[in-house]
């Protein structure tokens, strides 16, 4: 079934990107760059392919997914469609390394120059730092990132990781839009939803990304695949009960919403967010893609909306 997934725009030009997008960190189905065979290349292309008949747009990807193998195959997916890199938006990401961060400049120049070349294009719609340096000051990560805008290799940059403060630092020395922050959120992990000591804290990235305009793209949406329905928690698993929570709390609102399958109501959940989340699905099975396209037919409640985020706090709200 081929779905419709609205858009939403992005950056200060707002260019139309798809409400969810494709974490490509699996695409090439191995961590080893020698091992990727022919059919490696046939099962990426039929991913990316069901990701486009289903809508997606959005495109993750970082210089160490799959040992560069993602990116370099990544190029054989676009070479599949012709006519499709203009209709699409690429983000990769730079920054780690074996063992450490590295945000030195001329490694981040080095790098991107790389994932270009994998890659296929001449420049890449978003480019992100992975995780945050702390031996890299950010004035000095600020200026080689707008030299990379400046001289066209890449559109937008963003960060991925990062806290509130270290997201202002950066931001303070900047002198080009920071347009996204790519983060771990779910149902299983709610730290970025500030609630204040009354409600056990968080971080505040999403209040921080409503305030200065930032797009949150969430990778994990589905809480590692726990929260698909498809896996058996084992019984020593340190959040056991609390997913059988959430998944009753699906089965329980899934006839409302036509039968939607769990997968399908965690991103939903994600979705319903105003700072405008974009869940990123990472899967290379077509039919999981299919499914996770679904979500974007789904507007939860208000009332369904508290009911899940109670489930997964495992308590009433304050």
């Amino acid at each position: 079934m081929t779905h419709t997934i609205p858009t939403q725009p992005f950056g200060p030009d707002g260019v139309p990107v798809s409400r969810i997008g494709l974490g490509c960190m699996g695409l090439a189905g191995t961590w080893n760059p020698n091992e990727v065979g022919p059919e490696h290349v046939r099962r990426a292309i039929a991913a990316f392919e069901a990701a486009i008949e289903s809508g997606i747009t959005f495109f993750d990807h970082a210089d160490i997914y799959g040992g560069t193998a993602c990116e370099a195959i990544f190029k054989e997916c676009l070479a599949a469609i012709p006519g499709i890199r203009e209709k699409i938006f690429i983000a990769t990401k730079v920054g780690i390394r074996s063992g450490y961060y590295e945000h030195d400049p001329d490694y981040i120049r080095q790098s991107i120059r790389g994932s270009l070349q994998r890659l296929g294009v001449e420049y890449v719609d978003l480019y992100q730092l992975h995780r945050p340096d702390p031996l890299s000051h950010p004035a000095e990560t600020a200026k080689v990132l707008e030299e990379l805008v400046r001289d066209g290799l890449v559109r937008y940059v963003g960060v991925s990781n990062y806290y509130p403060h270290q997201t202002l630092a950066l931001k303070r020395y900047l002198q080009v839009p920071l347009v996204s922050n790519q983060i771990e959120i779910s149902l299983l992990r709610l730290d970025p939803i500030y609630e204040g000591a009354a409600g056990g804290g968080g971080d505040g990235v999403l209040d921080q990304c409503e305030e200065l305009q930032i797009t949150p793209l969430a990778y994990s949406p589905v809480g590692r695949g726990w929260l698909t329905g498809r896996r058996e928690v084992p019984n020593d698993h340190p959040q056991k009960e609390r997913i059988e929570r959430i998944l009753a709390a699906f089965r329980e609102l899934s006839p409302k919403y036509g039968g939607a399958t769990p997968a399908q109501m965690a991103i939903a959940w994600l979705l319903r967010h105003p700072a405008g989340i974009i869940p990123l699905v990472g899967s290379n099975n077509p039919d999981h893609i299919r499914e996770a396209a679904g979500a974007a037919q789904i507007q939860l409640t208000r009332q369904d909306w508290y009911k899940l985020w109670v489930a997964a706090r495992g308590e009433r709200v304050p």
